[in-house]
């Protein structure tokens, strides 16, 4: 009786593993599944993301050019940009204090120049005031082909817009005059901009592995020359600086940021060398100049303060207080909590625990080598909102915006409006109330509050 007891004991778990077994099967075929459904989902989205964007440029080349071939040239700057780096062309000038055109002095780093030489020489001195349209169009599609690109490497719902989103991106009166009819150079330094948040989004998607690893740090490496490439072209793509400084923290520590500080620096120095060597201060002075003054005149943001308020020291030294605390709430709370799935803290710990110092010292603090543990990668989603809101920012609070400065964030528009908590169907008339704000000449002073209000929502 024993032995068939001890018997019936050893037989009866047997079904209900098979019964685990049979569950554990069908929860991975579930799985699959899904894993399947996503995949199928993520194809979907991505041809019809090409689609669309395909579509847009299609639709771009043939806007432009009709712009190009009916709508009238604006001049604005272009004769001054051309009398400028005239001077360098011509007498082979490098004292920037003698360098000037109608609209002043040369007041731009040493890559406007070289940029502007070159255009200066196809255009025939300027003159060819058509090809110079054609070279900014192709300006204009490489910018919005850069951008449609960055958009399509968001792999979540963090940045991830809707196609229909992408439509605003071409329906920009003023960005289409910024570039094709008036070549301003912010449009050149833009481009720079966005191929440098790229090489930041291919940096992310490399895969672990020796070669992969290597292969990361490059793209690193290459979107800091061309974020370096956009400041020497024109000082507002420093405005990206503090969000990629993050971006550098979280990927390799602070040991990083600092290389890739003295990268930006290093081909600063390299970009203006001609004129360093001979006239140092004079170009510093002028190229780096941070304390110009504005005129109230033509200013877009701002005008409801006054003229007075606008122009005084206290005014310029507010808007740097408020921009550094915007900067030090977003690098506190907004991008490690909402972007980066973390604390301040643990990027910090984490930043110091990837330097060589701290490797070297063997890593003594246990809480720092566990928050390196649990950080979560770099992903394109978080480069692409942490780049683009360093940006808006900065744009916020600069001291002055000409029409012109739409460019500085008109294509980012689309990712701000996802990111922003505002009903999906409120953002196009927000978006055409921005639009309109930067159409009208003169400017209401009821509508310089629009780039203030944004910031709030």
């Amino acid at each position: 009786m024993l032995a068939s007891n001890q018997q019936k004991r050893q037989q009866q778990p047997a079904p209900r593993t098979q019964k685990q077994k049979q569950k554990q099967k069908q929860k991975q075929k579930q799985k699959q599944k899904q894993k399947q459904k996503q995949k199928q989902k993520q194809k979907q989205q991505k041809r019809i993301f090409l689609c669309v964007a395909l579509g847009l440029l299609a639709f771009e080349v043939v806007l432009n050019t009709a712009i190009v071939l009916r709508a009238s040239y604006t001049e604005i700057d272009w004769r001054a940009y051309m009398q400028q780096v005239a001077g360098v062309a011509e007498l082979g000038e490098r004292n920037y204090l003698k360098l000037a055109g109608d609209t002043g002095p040369l007041v731009y780093p040493a890559g406007f120049v070289w940029i502007y030489r070159g255009l200066w020489a196809i255009t025939d001195g300027g003159t060819d005031i058509r090809l110079a349209q054609l070279a900014f169009m192709a300006v204009y599609l490489a910018t919005m082909a850069a951008v449609l690109v960055i958009y399509s490497r968001a792999q979540t719902t963090l940045a991830r817009v809707h196609p229909a989103g992408l439509v605003l991106l071409v329906l920009s009166k003023r960005l289409h005059s910024i570039y094709v009819l008036r070549l301003f150079n912010d449009t050149v330094a833009m481009l720079f901009a966005y191929l440098a948040v790229l090489a930041m989004t291919m940096a992310a998607t490399e895969r672990q592995g020796a070669t992969r690893r290597r292969r990361r740090w490059l793209w690193y490496d290459c979107s800091t020359l061309l974020l370096s490439a956009g400041i020497s072209v024109k000082m507002n793509v420093q405005l990206m600086l503090p969000g990629a400084a993050y971006i550098w923290l979280r990927a390799g520590g602070a040991g990083f940021v600092l290389r890739q500080m003295a990268l930006v620096v290093v081909s600063q120095i390299v970009v203006g060398a001609p004129f360093l060597l001979q006239f140092p201060r004079e170009y510093l002075a002028r190229a780096f100049d941070f304390t110009r003054r504005f005129d109230f005149k033509w200013t877009v943001n701002w005008r409801f303060v006054g003229k007075q308020v606008f122009e005084s020291a206290e005014w310029a030294r507010a808007l740097l207080a408020i921009h550094l605390v915007l900067l030090a709430v977003l690098g506190l709370l907004v991008w490690p909590r909402r972007f980066s799935r973390t604390s301040a803290r643990s990027v910090v710990e984490a930043g110091i625990a990837r330097t060589r110092i701290w490797q070297r010292l063997g890593g003594r603090r246990l809480s720092l080598s566990q928050s390196l543990q649990r950080m979560p990668p770099v992903t394109a989603d978080e480069i692409i909102a942490v780049v683009f809101t360093s940006n808006f920012v900065g744009v916020v609070c600069a001291r002055s915006l000409h029409y012109q400065f739409y460019a500085w964030y008109a294509h980012m528009l689309p990712l701000l409006l996802h990111l922003s908590h505002i009903p999906p169907l409120a953002r196009p008339l927000l978006w055409l109330m921005i639009e309109y704000a930067w159409n009208r000449s003169p400017l209401w002073p009821f509508y310089s509050h629009t780039p203030p209000c944004w910031l709030r929502l």
